[in-house]
C-alpha cells in the first residue's frame, strides 16, 4: 500500500483546491520558509484523526480553516482527503483504493468520510489502529517532533513503541472490558441489594401464607356446609311452591274455559259488527268506484281524439329525417376521401425522415474516422525530447561543477603555502587553550558534585511526601468508596420507600392512589406507627401481614378502595375503617396474672407510638398481645392464662392461643417495613459523618500536596542548577576535546602538506580529461534535440489539418440534425391531421347510424298508433258495462246491512253474564299467585347467594353437595366454624400469592447474580489475556527495535553506541522507555547532554529502527534533518533511499542532499500573500531551485 494522492481545500494557507499525486519511493515537498510546506504534513495528520489544535500549530481547531488574506475572503470550511492504494489489502477493507476525508466547518461541525460514505472519527482511528499510520504513530514526524520524541518523558515515549508493537487494539479492548466489568459490578451490587431486601421478606411471608392457608381451609369447610344447607332450603321451598302451582293451575283452567266462551261470544259480536262495517265500507267503495268509472269513460274518449292528432304529426317528421340522412351520406364519402389523401402524405414524410437519419449516420462514421489522433505519438516524442533536455541540463550542471572545481583547485594552490605558517601558529594557540579548559573543568566538577548531593536529598524528601500523599489519598479513596456505597444503599432504600417496595401489589396501588381518586385513604399501618428498635422484631412478628393493612377514614372509603382494586384487577388488600374498628384489650384478670411474672415486657399496644386519633386501631391490633423477653417466660405466661393469649418474644418467637408455638431462625430481615425505616435513618447519620470525615481528609491531602509541590519546586530549582553546572562541565569537556582536536589537527595538517600538493596535481589532470568527454556528449545531445523538434513540428501540422476536417464534418452534422428535426415535426403534423380526419369520419358514421335508428323508432310509433285506436274503442265499451254492474251490486248491499243490526243486540246480553263469572275465578287465582311469588323471592335470594357468595349454580351445587335433613343442626355447626375463623384473627390472604411471587423473584435474582458472577470471572480472564498478550508483544517488539537501534545508530553516526532500556522492567504495561547514547569519541551520557544535531540524528536512528521492525506503507518527515550538518544530511538521505524499497517517504525539506535523493519534487510557493500554491518543477531547473531554497 502507498499514499496515492492528497487533496486539500481551505486548510490553513491552501485557499484553493490542490491535488498532489504521490509515487512510491521518496517524494520531497520543497519551498522557501513560510510558504506552507509543513501544512501538507499537518493536513495528513489532521485527516488521520488529530484532535489537538496545538499539535497542528494552532490555538483552536477553527484556526486550520483558511482565515483570508489582503485580497481574499476567509473560507467557512476546511477539507482534506487522503487517497490510498490498497491493492495489497494492507487495510482490512474490501476496496483496492481507499479515500479518507475530513471536513471542518467554521460553525464547529465536523464530517468524516471513508470512500465518500459518511462515518465516525472512531471508524477512521480504528481503520489505521496498530498500522503505525495513526495520528499518534511513528509514520508522521512533524516539525519539531524529532527533539520532542527525545525530550518527552519515558512514559510518554512508550506510546511510539506500543503503536509499533500493535497493542493499541488490545489496550482498547481492555478498556472496554474494564468498562463492562464496572457495569457488571454495579449490576451485581444492585442485585445483591434487591436480594437482601427480598430475602428478608421470604420468612415473614411464609408464616403469613401458612396462617392464610389455615384460614382458607376453615373457609372452605364453612363454604361446603353453607352451600349444602342452602341447597336443602331451596329444595324445601321448591316443594311448597310446586303444591301452590297445582292449585293455581286448576283455577287457571276454569278461568280459561269461561274466558274461551266469553271470547267466542265477543268474537261473534265482533264478526257481526265487522261485517256491518264491511258492508258500509263496500257501499262507500262502490260509490267511489262508480264515480271513478264515469271519469275513466270520459278520459278514454279524450285520448281517442289526441291519438288521431299525433299520428298526423309523426308522418311529417319521418319525411324530414329521411332527407337529412341522404345529406349526411354524401358528407361521409367526402371525409373518407380527405382521410386517404392525408394518410399518403404522412407516409411520404416518414420516408423523408428515414433518409435524413441515414445521412446523419454516414456523417458520424466519417467523423469517428478523423477523430483518431496521433497525440500519443506526439506525447511520446515530447517525453523523449524532455529526457534529452534533462540530459543536456545534467551535462551543463557537470560543466559548471568542473569549472568550479578548477577554480577551487587554483585557489588551493595559492593558499596551501600560506596555510603552512598558519598551522604552526594554531598549534601553539591550541596548547594554551587546552591548559585553560583543564582549570575550568576542575571548578565545574566540584560545583556539579555539590548540586548532585543536594538533588539526592531533595529527591528523598519528595519521595517521602509522595508516600504520605499516596497513603492519605488511599484513605480518601476508601472514604469516597464508603460514601458512594452508603449513598447507593440510601438511594435503594429511598427508591423502595417511594415505590412502596415490600408492600403487596394491592396495597401499593391503593397507597399510590391516595389523595387522588382515593381521598379517604390515610395510609398503611406500617407508615402510621413509630416503633423503638428494641421492639421492631416483636412488633413485626405480632402484626405480620397487618402491617400492610390500609387505614381509611370511613367504611365507605374502604368499599371505594376495594372497588378500585376490583375494577382494575390490581390485587387485594385488607382495610381498617377508622369509624368502624373498635379497640380490643386484655381482660383485667389476665393483666393481673402476667404483669408480675418474670420476663414480662409490656402489652404490644404500649410498645408502639401512633397518632392519638388512631390509638383505637393500634389497640385493636396489639391490645391483646403480650411481649415477653424469652420463650421460656412466654410459655410460663401462656400456661398461667390457660393458653388464651398470644404472647410474642422480643426475638420473634410466638406462643399462640391454644398452645401452638412458632419460632426459629430467619435470615437478616433488611427488607422488613419497620426495619427498613430504622436502617434508613442510621444510614443518613452515617452518610453525614462520612462526608465530614471526607472533607477533613481532602484538606489533609491538599496540605500534603502543597508541601510536596514546594519540595518539587525546590527539586526543580536544584535540577536546573545541576543542569547549569553540568552544562559548564560539559562545555569544559567539549573545550578540552576541541583544543585537543585542534592541536592534533594542526600537527596532521603540517604532516599532510606535501601529500596535498601531489594530490592537487592529480586532480587537475582528472578534471581536464572529464571536460573533454563532456564536450563530445554535449554535441550529440544537441543534434538529437534538433531532430526531435522537426518530428514534433511535422506531427503537430498533421494534427492541425485533421482538426479542420473534423470541424467541417461537425457543421454538416449540425445541418443534418436541423433538417431531421424539421422533417420529424412535419411528419408529426401530418400524422395529427390524419388522426383528426379519421376522428371526424368516425363521428359522422356514428351520427348516420343514430339517425337511421331514430327513423326506425318513428316507424314503430306510427304502427303502434294504428293498433292503439282499435284497442281504445274496445276499452270504452268495457268501461260502460262496468258502470252498470256497480249500480246493481250497491242495491244488494244495502239490504244485508239491516239484517246484521238485529244479531248484534242478542250477543251483547250473553257477554255481560260471562264476564261476571270470570272475575270471581280471577280473584282466587290472584291470592294463590301472591303466595307463590313470596316463595319465588325466597328461592331467588338463596340462589343469588349461591351465585354471588360462592359463584356456583344451583344445579352444580345440588350435584356436588349432599342434602341435609337436620337443617337446624347444620346451622349450629356453621356458627361454630365462623367462631373458629374469628379466633384465628387477622390474616393476609394476599400473602400466599405474594410469597410465591417473592420466592420466584428471589430464585430469578439468584440466577442473575450467578450469571453476573460468571460474567465477572470471564471479564477478569479476558483482561488477563489482554495483559499477557500486550506484555508479550511489547517485550518482543522492544527487544527487536532495541537491536535495530544499536545497529542503526552506529551506521548513522559512523561509530559510537546507543541503547534503549525500560525504566520499570517489572511493569511491562506501564514502564517508560529511556534512551542513552554515546556518539563517536565521547562518553555515554544522557540525551539532554547531546548537541542539537546529535539529538536529531539519534531520533532519526530510532525512527529508522522502528520502520525496520515494523515497515509502514508511508512515512511523513517534516524537516527532521534541519539540525544536521551536510555530512549527516547526506548520510540520512542515503539511509532514506535504502528504506524507500519498502516504505514510501514524503519528506518536507530544504536540504540539498535530501532533495537529490528524491524521486519526485513538489514545490510549494506563496506568490500571493497568505495563499500557498503548488508549482511544477522541471528537472533541468532542479539545481536552481535547490540553490534558491538554500
Amino acid at each position: 500500500m502507498f499514499l496515492k494522492k492528497l487533496e486539500i481545500k481551505g486548510f490553513k494557507s491552501f485557499a484553493e483546491e490542490m491535488h498532489i499525486e504521490f509515487v512510491p519511493g521518496v517524494n520531497a515537498v520543497v519551498g522557501p520558509n513560510g510558504s506552507g510546506k509543513s501544512n501538507v504534513s499537518d493536513g495528513i495528520r489532521w485527516v488521520l484523526g488529530e484532535q489537538s489544535a496545538r499539535s497542528l500549530r494552532g490555538a483552536k481547531m477553527e484556526d486550520i480553516i483558511f482565515a483570508g488574506s489582503d485580497t481574499r475572503r476567509s473560507l467557512n470550511v476546511a477539507e482534506v482527503t487522503l487517497v490510498l492504494d490498497n491493492e495489497d489489502q494492507f487495510l482490512d477493507v474490501e476496496y483496492n483504493e481507499v479515500s479518507v476525508t475530513r471536513k471542518l466547518f467554521r460553525s464547529g461541525e465536523s464530517e468524516y468520510l471513508i470512500n465518500r460514505q459518511s462515518c465516525r472519527r472512531k471508524d477512521i482511528v480504528e481503520l489505521f489502529m496498530d498500522s503505525g499510520m495513526g495520528k499518534e504513530g511513528f509514520s508522521i514526524i512533524g516539525q519539531g517532533r524529532v527533539e520532542e520524541v527525545l525530550s518527552s518523558k519515558p512514559e510518554e515515549r512508550r506510546a511510539i513503541f506500543e503503536e509499533a508493537a500493535g497493542v493499541l487494539k488490545y489496550k482498547q479492548r481492555k478498556i472496554q472490558a474494564e468498562k463492562k466489568l464496572t457495569e457488571t459490578q454495579d449490576n451485581l451490587n444492585r442485585v445483591e441489594d434487591i436480594l437482601n431486601e427480598l430475602e428478608g421478606q421470604v420468612e415473614p411471608l411464609k408464616e403469613q401464607a401458612s396462617m392464610a392457608k389455615d384460614y382458607l381451609a376453615k373457609k372452605e369447610e364453612l363454604e361446603e356446609k353453607d352451600i349444602a344447607l342452602t341447597v336443602s332450603e331451596i329444595e324445601t321451598k321448591h316443594e311448597q311452591w310446586t303444591e301452590l302451582q297445582e292449585t293455581v293451575k286448576h283455577l287457571d283452567e276454569s278461568k280459561q274455559k269461561i274466558e274461551q266462551k266469553l271470547e267466542r261470544e265477543e268474537n261473534n259480536l265482533s264478526a257481526v259488527q265487522n261485517k256491518a262495517a264491511e258492508i258500509d265500507s263496500s257501499i262507500s267503495t262502490l260509490q267511489d268506484q262508480l264515480i271513478a268509472t264515469s271519469e275513466r269513460l270520459e278520459k278514454e274518449e279524450g285520448r281517442r281524439r289526441l291519438l288521431e292528432e299525433r299520428g298526423k304529426n309523426a308522418g311529417e317528421k319521418k319525411e324530414e329525417w329521411e332527407n337529412r340522412l341522404q345529406e349526411m351520406i354524401e358528407k361521409m364519402e367526402q371525409s373518407k376521401q380527405e382521410w386517404d389523401v392525408q394518410q399518403e402524405k404522412h407516409k411520404q414524410s416518414k420516408q423523408h425522415v428515414e433518409e435524413l437519419e441515414a445521412k446523419l449516420k454516414e456523417n458520424r462514421t466519417k467523423w469517428n474516422k478523423y477523430k483518431e489522433s496521433r497525440s500519443e505519438e506526439i506525447e511520446s516524442l515530447k517525453s523523449e525530447y524532455i529526457e534529452r533536455l534533462n540530459e543536456q541540463a545534467a551535462i551543463r550542471n557537470e560543466e559548471k561543477y568542473l569549472s568550479e572545481q578548477k577554480t577551487q583547485l587554483t585557489q588551493k594552490y595559492g593558499s596551501l603555502n600560506d596555510d603552512n605558517d598558519t598551522y604552526v601558529k594554531e598549534r601553539a594557540d591550541a596548547q594554551t587553550k587546552l591548559n585553560e579548559w583543564k582549570t575550568l573543568k576542575s571548578q565545574a566538577q566540584s560545583d556539579y558534585d555539590y548540586e548532585k548531593e543536594s538533588f539526592k536529598q531533595l529527591q528523598q524528601r519528595l519521595n517521602k511526601h509522595n508516600n504520605e500523599v499516596e497513603e492519605k489519598e488511599k484513605k480518601l479513596y476508601d472514604a469516597y468508596r464508603y460514601v458512594d456505597q452508603t449513598r447507593s444503599r440510601l438511594n435503594v432504600l429511598e427508591e423502595m420507600e417511594a415505590d412502596y417496595s415490600g408492600f403487596f401489589q394491592g396495597v401499593k396501588e391503593v397507597l399510590k392512589a391516595r389523595g387522588g381518586s382515593l381521598e379517604g385513604v390515610i395510609g398503611a399501618v406500617a407508615e402510621l406507627i413509630d416503633v423503638p428498635k428494641t421492639y421492631t422484631t416483636a412488633v413485626e412478628t405480632a402484626l405480620g401481614g397487618a402491617l400492610q393493612h390500609v387505614v381509611t377514614a370511613t367504611e365507605k372509603d374502604s368499599r371505594q378502595a376495594i372497588q378500585f382494586l376490583k375494577s382494575r384487577q390490581k390485587g387485594r388488600a385488607t382495610f381498617l375503617p377508622a369509624d368502624v374498628i373498635r379497640a380490643r384489650y386484655l381482660s383485667q384478670d389476665i393483666k393481673q396474672k402476667v404483669e408480675p411474672m418474670d420476663g414480662y415486657v409490656t402489652i404490644g399496644a404500649n410498645a408502639v407510638t401512633i397518632d392519638d386519633k388512631y390509638k383505637h386501631l393500634l389497640d385493636h391490633l396489639l391490645g391483646q398481645v403480650v411481649f415477653a423477653d424469652s420463650l421460656e417466660a412466654a410459655n410460663s405466661m401462656a400456661k398461667r392464662c390457660n393458653y388464651k393469649v398470644r404472647i410474642v418474644t422480643l426475638d420473634g418467637n410466638v406462643v399462640n392461643p391454644g398452645g401452638s408455638m412458632t419460632g426459629g431462625a430467619a435470615k437478616q430481615q433488611k427488607g422488613q417495613l419497620l426495619g427498613r425505616q430504622n436502617e434508613l435513618e442510621e444510614l443518613k447519620t452515617k452518610y453525614a459523618d462520612m462526608q465530614e470525615k471526607t472533607e477533613k481528609l481532602e484538606q489533609q491531602v491538599r496540605a500534603l500536596k502543597n508541601e510536596r509541590d514546594e519540595t518539587a519546586n525546590q527539586l526543580e530549582a536544584c535540577r536546573k542548577r545541576g543542569e547549569k553546572t553540568r552544562d559548564e562541565l560539559e562545555r569544559a569537556n567539549e573545550g578540552m576535546t576541541k583544543a585537543e582536536a585542534e592541536l592534533s589537527r594542526a600537527n596532521s595538517r603540517l604532516s599532510m602538506f606535501d601529500k596535498e600538493s601531489a594530490s592537487l596535481e592529480e586532480e587537475q589532470k582528472r578534471l581536464d580529461n572529464r571536460e573533454n568527454v563532456l564536450l563530445e556528449n554535449k554535441d550529440s545531445v544537441t543534434k538529437k534535440l534538433a531532430s526531435l523538434e522537426n518530428q514534433i513540428s511535422e506531427l503537430e501540422k498533421v494534427e492541425k489539418d485533421r482538426g479542420e476536417q473534423l470541424e467541417r464534418l461537425q457543421e454538416e452534422e449540425t445541418e443534418l440534425k436541423v433538417q431531421l428535426a424539421t422533417a420529424k415535426e412535419s411528419a408529426s403534423n401530418d400524422q395529427e391531421q390524419a388522426e383528426r380526419l379519421k376522428d371526424q369520419y368516425e363521428k359522422e358514421c356514428s351520427q348516420n347510424d343514430k339517425l337511421r335508428n331514430d327513423i326506425a323508432l318513428l316507424d314503430e310509433q306510427l304502427s303502434s298508433m294504428d293498433g292503439g285506436e282499435g284497442n281504445l274503442d274496445a276499452d270504452i265499451e268495457e268501461i260502460r258495462a262496468e258502470k252498470q254492474r256497480l249500480t246493481d251490486e250497491m242495491t244488494q248491499l244495502r239490504r244485508d246491512r239491516v239484517e246484521g243490526s238485529d244479531e248484534a243486540e242478542r250477543l251483547k246480553g250473553s257477554i255481560q253474564q260471562l264476564t261476571h263469572e270470570r272475575n270471581e275465578k280471577q280473584q282466587n287465582y290472584h291470592d294463590n299467585q301472591i303466595e307463590m311469588n313470596r316463595l319465588d323471592v325466597e328461592l331467588d335470594t338463596r340462589l343469588q347467594r349461591l351465585q354471588e357468595t360462592y359463584e356456583i349454580s344451583f344445579d352444580r351445587a345440588k350435584a356436588n353437595y349432599q342434602l341435609i335433613e337436620e337443617q337446624e343442626e347444620a346451622r349450629k355447626k356453621i356458627k361454630l366454624i365462623k367462631m373458629g375463623m374469628e379466633e384465628i384473627g387477622n390474616v393476609n390472604l394476599g400473602a400466599i400469592e405474594e410469597y410465591e411471587r417473592v420466592y420466584e423473584r428471589v430464585s430469578f435474582l439468584t440466577d442473575q447474580r450467578n450469571d453476573l458472577l460468571q460474567a465477572q470471572t470471564s471479564l477478569y480472564e479476558v483482561i488477563q489475556e489482554m495483559d499477557d498478550e500486550m506484555k508479550k508483544r511489547f517485550s518482543e517488539t522492544f527487544e527487536a527495535i532495541r537491536a535495530h537501534f544499536q545497529e542503526t545508530f552506529t551506521e548513522l553516526f559512523g561509530g559510537g553506541e546507543a541503547d534503549l532500556y525500560l525504566t520499570n522492567p517489572n511493569e511491562l504495561l506501564n514502564t517508560g522507555v529511556d534512551i542513552s547514547a554515546r556518539p563517536p569519541g565521547k562518553k555515554r551520557q544522557h540525551l539532554s547532554l547531546l548537541s542539537g544535531g546529535e539529538k536529531a540524528l539519534t531520533a532519526i536512528a530510532l525512527l529508522f529502527s522502528i520502520v525496520k521492525e515494523k515497515p509502514v506503507p508511508f512515512c511523513v518527515l517534516d524537516e527532521v534533518e534541519a539540525a544536521l550538518d551536510e555530512a549527516n544530511v547526506t548520510r540520512f538521505a542515503k539511509y532514506l533511499r535504502t528504506f524507500s524499497q519498502t516504505t514510501q517517504f514524503i519528506v518536507i525539506s530544504h536540504r540539498k542532499a535530501t532533495m537529490e535523493e528524491a524521486d519526485v519534487l513538489y514545490g510549494i510557493t506563496m506568490e500571493e500573500s497568505g495563499v500557498s500554491r503548488m508549482v511544477s518543477v522541471k528537472l533541468h531547473e532542479t539545481e536552481e531551485l535547490m540553490e534558491s531554497v538554500q
